[in-house]
């Protein structure tokens, strides 16, 4: 589909081989002036957050690990005798401390530890090299996701009524290259890729950018006039941080859906939010991700 795109939203959007296509773009008009005309409900749209949202974080996290030290431990063995899993983590998180243009980005956090560990370890004249084929056996498995029982079923019933299905992740998994769930979304703003990680607003931003684009690509809107037509307020935000998540969401003017799988009942962390006043409160809490679609 050829289309008029918003500054600095290729990133965002379903690469341009698999871009959304007549068919999608009809039903998401139908079901946005269904809602319109009807004023039924005020939501009207969708994101979701991924680790631990849509997949499960840890184990695929861990996977991914465990493969990128398989591969430092025949390529690279002097590396994985000084740095074990614990003590890379470590050095990831000091050199996020130490990098704050970078905190947000696991992909360049993640490259410039390994730099480090490589040339720590007497890799430094192979040092590139490596670091590109760790992080690619790394990056193969964090996109080779496990995911949740139900998160198939309820993305594809909320598809089928024309909701536009988005993903906000601080994670650098690559939603276009999950083949189980790329078809299913159709735009993903990464941490990395925003500028910023949730709780801060500008993922949320960017999210808003990317809805609107794709009511302009299926025609329920003028440009002007797109805001009154979906504004952050039509917009349900899930996920299970109360930091990241509930209270990103919150701040940003989205409704927040706390996804609380084992009904943790959790209580709002603050310890990332440093003095920002903001409202941790869900407004909604569900046990599974089945319970959304009675919303829309």
């Amino acid at each position: 589909t050829s289309r008029e795109t918003w500054p600095d939203l290729t990133k965002f959007m379903r690469p341009s081989s698999r871009c959304l296509g007549k068919q999608r773009l009809d039903a998401i008009a139908v079901y946005m002036k269904r809602k319109i005309e009807s004023k039924e409900s005020e939501i009207r749209a969708v994101t979701f957050d991924l680790d631990d949202t849509i997949w499960k974080g840890y184990e695929t996290l861990k996977r991914a690990n465990d493969k990128m030290f398989e591969w430092l431990e025949v390529h690279a063995p002097r590396c994985t005798q000084k740095y074990n899993q614990k003590a890379f983590s470590d050095l990831m998180r000091s050199v996020g401390e130490q990098n704050s243009d970078i905190s947000h980005n696991f992909t360049a956090l993640r490259k410039k530890a390994l730099e480090i560990a490589l040339r720590d370890t007497g890799y430094e004249a192979q040092q590139q090299t490596k670091v590109e084929a760790a992080f690619n056996t790394f990056i193969s498995f964090r996109n080779d996701v496990l995911l949740y029982d139900d998160s198939i079923e309820t993305l594809e019933d909320l598809r089928s009524k024309g909701v536009i299905v988005g993903a906000i992740t601080n994670g650098n998994a690559n939603v276009w290259e999950v083949d189980s769930v790329k078809s299913l979304f159709d735009f993903a703003v990464r941490a990395e890729d925003a500028g910023e990680a949730k709780p801060n607003p500008a993922p949320f931003e960017k999210a808003m950018e990317c809805f609107h684009q794709v009511l302009l690509d299926a025609g329920v809107s003028e440009r002007s006039t797109i805001s009154s037509i979906l504004a952050a307020s039509n917009v349900l935000h899930v996920g299970d941080s109360m930091t990241s998540d509930v209270a990103g969401a919150n701040n940003a003017g989205f409704k927040s859906v706390l996804l609380d799988r084992h009904a943790n009942l959790q209580k709002p962390s603050a310890s990332s939010l440093a003095s920002k006043a903001v409202d941790s409160t869900p407004d909604y809490t569900i046990t599974g991700l089945k319970e959304l679609c009675s919303k829309f």
